[in-house]
C-alpha cells in the first residue's frame, strides 16, 4: 500500500525540468468590444482592492501544485488589466515572484492606447513589468468604431512614445484584419502605420465571429458584411509579407518578432508547458511525470469567482477540472507544436513521449497526404508546417489527430 501511494504522489508531480508562466486574468474592461467572448465584467467602478486580495488567496492555495517549477513569465492579460490600480498589480506580481523560484525573464501587460498616463506606465516599471502588448486593432477611425475599440488611431502612436518614454522597450501589438467593412487598402495601410512604430513583436490575426457575441448575432442574421475567406487569405498572405519583409521572423501562425522577442508566456502554450491561470474564468494546465496532465479552467462569473474565494480563502470551488491521458497529452503536443515555423523536433517529442510522432500508421498516411497537398514538410529531424499550410493549419491538426 506505502509503494502504491508513493507511485501515485510521484505522477502527480510536475515535471520538474521545465517552466512555468503565470497568467493573470483581470475581467474589468469599460464597454465589451461587439467580438468578443472573454469572460469580461463591464462596470462604472472595479474593486482594485478586492479583485486582488481574490488573485492572491487563489495563488496561495494553488501555488503548491506547481512549485517544482521554476518561473519564467507573468502574464497579465483581460479584460482591460491596463485599468488596474498600479499597486493593486504590484501586490498581486509580488507574491507571485515570492511564491516560486526562477526570475520572470517576461511580465507582460496588456492594455488599449490610451489606458495609461506616463505616471502609471512609470508605476509599472517598478512593479517589474517589463512589457506592454497595445491591443491596436486597426489605424482607421471608421474601423475602430465599428469594431467597439475605445480609442482612435492618434491614441496608438502617443501610446507607443509614452511607453518608450516610462522606460520600456519591449512593446507588441495586435493588429487584426479579415474585420467587417475592411479592405485590402486599409489592411495595407495599418500594416505601414505600425511598421513605422517598430514594435519588437505583433499578432496579426483574422477575426473569429463567436457565437455568443453581438457580431454572432448579427452574422446569423446577415448584416455582419465581412471580406470573403479568399480575401481573408489574401489579408494573411498580405500581413506575412509585410512583416517579415520588416524584418520580423514569422515563428508561430499569427506572431512576429524582432530577433531575441519571440513571446516567452505564449511560447509556454506550444511547447505544452505549465501554466497557472489566476482569476475569473483563467485556465491553467499541470503536465505530470506519469505523462497525464491536468487542465482546469475558473468559473467566468465575477461574482461566483470572488464569493468561492471569499468563503474559502483558497482554491475556486467551481473550476472545471479534467485529467487528460498521455495520449491525449501527446496529441496535443504534436499539434500545438506545429503551429511554431520551428515544428516539431521529432528527437525531443520522442524523448518526450516515447515514440515518434509519425509512429501511428494512420498519422503517418495523414502525413503524407499533407506533404502531397503542399502543407507539411516532414524529415527525419522535424515535421513543419510549409508556408501555405499556415492557412490550413486546424485542417493538418485534425487530419493529424490521433483517433482513439
Amino acid at each position: 500500500m506505502e509503494s502504491a501511494s508513493n507511485s501515485q504522489r510521484a505522477s502527480d508531480t510536475v515535471d520538474r525540468l521545465r517552466a512555468l508562466g503565470v497568467y493573470v486574468h483581470f475581467p474589468f474592461c469599460s464597454k465589451r468590444c461587439p467580438y468578443c467572448d472573454f469572460a469580461v465584467a463591464v462596470r462604472p467602478s472595479i474593486p482594485h482592492d478586492d479583485y486582488a486580495e481574490a488573485v492572491v488567496a487563489e495563488l496561495r492555495a494553488r501555488a503548491p501544485q506547481f512549485a517544482e517549477l521554476p518561473l519564467v513569465s507573468i502574464y497579465f492579460g483581460g479584460g482591460t488589466p491596463g485599468l488596474w490600480r498600479p499597486d493593486a498589480l504590484a501586490r498581486v506580481a509580488d507574491e507571485i515572484r515570492r511564491r516560486f523560484s526562477g526570475a520572470a525573464r517576461e511580465i507582460t501587460i496588456e492594455a488599449n492606447p490610451g489606458d495609461f498616463d506616463l505616471g502609471q506606465l512609470e508605476a509599472l516599471r517598478v512593479a517589474g513589468v517589463n512589457r506592454v502588448s497595445f491591443g491596436v486593432q486597426a489605424f482607421q477611425d471608421g474601423l475602430l468604431r465599428r469594431i467597439g475599440r475605445t480609442h482612435d488611431a492618434a491614441a496608438i502612436g502617443a501610446a507607443f512614445e509614452a511607453a518608450r518614454r516610462a522606460g520600456f522597450d519591449n512593446l507588441c501589438a495586435d493588429l487584426m484584419f479579415g474585420l467587417p467593412g475592411q479592405t485590402m487598402e486599409e489592411w495595407a495601410a495599418s500594416l505601414a502605420a505600425l511598421l513605422a512604430l517598430a514594435p519588437d513583436h505583433i499578432t496579426a490575426y483574422a477575426l473569429t465571429v463567436e457565437a455568443n457575441t453581438r457580431f454572432g448575432a448579427l452574422d446569423r442574421a446577415g448584416r455582419l458584411a465581412r471580406p470573403d475567406d479568399e480575401v481573408v487569405a489574401a489579408m494573411y498572405s498580405l500581413g506575412h509579407e509585410t512583416l517579415t519583409g520588416g524584418g520580423y521572423e514569422h515563428y508561430e501562425i499569427s506572431s512576429y518578432a524582432r530577433p531575441g522577442r519571440r513571446a516567452v508566456h505564449n511560447s509556454l502554450y506550444w511547447t505544452l508547458d505549465a501554466y497557472l491561470g489566476l482569476g475569473v474564468g483563467a485556465a491553467s494546465f499541470r503536465p505530470l511525470t506519469s505523462g497525464e496532465g491536468i487542465r482546469s479552467t475558473n468559473p467566468r462569473s465575477l461574482r461566483t469567482y470572488l464569493d468561492e474565494v471569499r468563503a474559502t480563502q483558497q482554491t475556486v470551488a467551481s473550476a472545471e477540472v479534467e485529467r487528460r491521458s498521455p495520449a491525449q497529452i501527446e496529441d496535443e503536443a504534436l499539434w500545438l507544436g506545429l503551429r511554431v515555423s520551428d515544428g516539431v523536433d521529432r528527437r525531443a517529442h520522442a524523448r518526450r513521449f516515447g515514440l515518434d510522432p509519425l509512429a501511428l500508421p494512420e498519422r503517418r498516411a495523414a502525413a503524407e497526404g499533407c506533404v502531397a497537398a503542399g502543407w507539411l514538410e516532414v524529415t527525419p529531424k522535424s515535421i513543419r508546417l510549409r508556408p501555405a499550410g499556415f492557412l490550413f493549419a486546424d485542417e493538418v491538426a485534425v487530419r493529424l489527430g490521433r483517433r482513439d
